[in-house]
């Protein structure tokens, strides 16, 4: 329902309540009718003794009961609900209060990010605003990533990577590189609604190409919308909040549980698709993954890396505790305080993409995250078809089937791959691997033998981990691989 249809029926069922007030139902009718009648208004609260002046001023009351809080940062790319999400404030405790639309309930501005909950069946006639809900009633967090165009840095054009050679083949080499190498910038973004993209030759800006591997007119300097609102026509992704859990034959999203894991790509797009049709859920895809990575790098979030989650447990929304190291492959994990700690702490927040608690966790480390991102033709062991992909083209990011793992080139502008160059080749163990110049997270493009792209980096990894990790792998069924939710419907 749009702003205009809410406000008129806020009006509408305002007036009604007051005249019934005054007069009961057979003398409204009788007043609606007449605009001359008067009457004694001393109990009423209004300044006008005639209807009409009183509706008029009644009116002037509702429009501005009505509007819904926006934050002008947004430029109209407001959080949208549907189908039983309930807007929720969270406190630094992590205690979950249900928010009035009213109020400032994020702002972008701040680094505060809209958050969204699904209760257990749906029992929100329960709650009211301004009510704490009960973590035990809550199925699923969701956060808002509102449409945006960024200013393009790289074009991401790389087919090699730079070998470092035997020279790096020392235990500092990880820890050198990451002090030497840094690309790592604040992402320029404008936010905007879908009624306003961005088009070549105008402000500055050109269409976005959606083919992997294509610039389309895009060139470093240009505003470009990002991809992931343009696939499906939106102002806006409700993104899970943390990795996949599931529970009582379910999907839940939540801090704190152990991550969903050991399932096919099959088994994740299926489940994802099935979570709540009427919001469109689906399986991230590796454009979506993107979009939330380079607002996180935005002066509208934490704006640097996110903490590794180090949590042996795989346990939801942890952090590595201070002191750890996290410099090298392998890093330092554990379930301990002295090691990992969770999301609704101060070392918590450090974990989520806005450095507080309304941001997005589970972006570094957890479980390696699966995306529905894949070599074109080429399925591996993910139990899908060509054909299901196909039906489903739009839920899938496809890159060509030429790539290699060095052929960044092959990136979909967006998506955090081949924009995240220039690339390494250097030991960071007894093995060699590519890292990308944004943190020296591990960067690898699929190829055939690995032709399923997954994110973020086990728990374990240390250094390699990070929002701007990709790797390919053949999409079976492995232990401490998952993957996450986003809700996509039309707003």
């Amino acid at each position: 329902m749009d702003n205009q249809n809410k406000r008129t029926k806020i009006i509408a069922l305002i007036v009604i309540i007051f005249l019934l007030s005054l007069t009961g139902v057979s003398a409204a009718i009788t007043i609606i009718s007449s605009s001359d009648v008067t009457y004694d208004n001393t109990n009423s609260g209004g300044s006008y003794k005639n209807v009409q002046g009183s509706i008029d001023e009644l009116y002037k009351k509702a429009e501005i009961l009505s509007v819904v809080y926006k934050d002008e940062i947004l430029n109209g790319a407001d959080p949208v609900l549907k189908g039983g999400m309930i807007p929720v404030t969270i406190d630094g405790d992590g205690a979950v209060k249900y928010a009035s639309l009213y109020s400032k309930w994020y702002s972008y501005e701040e680094k505060k990010w809209a958050n969204a909950v699904i209760l257990v069946d749906n029992p929100s006639k329960n709650y009211k605003k301004g009510d704490t809900i009960k973590e035990s009633d809550i199925e699923s967090y969701f956060v808002w990533i509102p449409r945006y165009r960024y200013k393009i840095w790289d074009l991401g054009l790389y087919t090699s990577a730079y070998s470092l050679g035997d020279l790096t083949d020392d235990a500092n080499s990880a820890t050198s590189f990451r002090h030497i190498s840094g690309n790592a910038r604040l992402i320029d973004i404008v936010f905007e609604t879908k009624d306003n993209p961005t088009k070549d030759g105008v402000d500055n800006g050109c269409t976005t190409p959606l083919t992997a591997g294509d610039s389309g007119h895009c060139n470093v300097g240009d505003y470009m919308t990002h991809p992931a609102f343009i696939n499906f026509d939106v102002n806006g992704l409700w993104v899970g909040k943390f990795e996949m859990g599931y529970q009582n034959s379910q999907i839940i999203v939540k801090p704190n549980v152990t991550s969903w894991q050991n399932q096919t790509v099959e088994t994740f797009f299926n489940t994802a698709y099935s979570y709540n049709r009427d919001l469109d859920s689906h399986m991230m895809k590796n454009t979506e993954w993107g979009a939330v990575a380079y607002l996180s790098h935005s002066a509208y979030g934490k704006g640097s890396e996110i903490n590794i989650n180090n949590n042996t447990s795989l346990k939801t929304g942890y952090s590595a505790a201070a002191g750890t190291d996290q410099s090298t492959y392998p890093g330092t994990y554990g379930t301990t305080p002295d090691k990992t700690q969770s999301y609704n702490t101060a070392t918590g927040y450090l974990a989520s993409t806005t450095g507080n608690i309304t941001g997005v966790y589970d972006m570094s480390g957890g479980a390696h995250e699966y995306l529905a991102a894949y070599m074109d033709n080429i399925v591996g062991d993910s139990g899908l078809t060509v054909d299901f992909i196909n039906e489903h083209k739009k839920y899938f990011d496809i890159y060509p089937s030429d790539s290699n793992a060095s052929n960044f080139n092959n990136r979909i502008l967006g998506d955090a791959t081949g924009e995240m160059g220039p690339f390494y080749y250097y030991y960071d163990d007894p093995g060699k691997r590519y890292h990308n110049a944004w943190y020296a997270d591990d960067s690898e493009f699929v190829r055939s033998s690995k032709p399923w792209f997954h994110r973020s980096g086990r728990f374990y990894v240390g250094v390699l981990a990070g929002q701007f990790y990709f790797c390919g792998t053949e999409g079976y069924a492995y232990p401490e691989y998952g993957s996450r939710l986003v809700l996509s419907f039309k707003n």
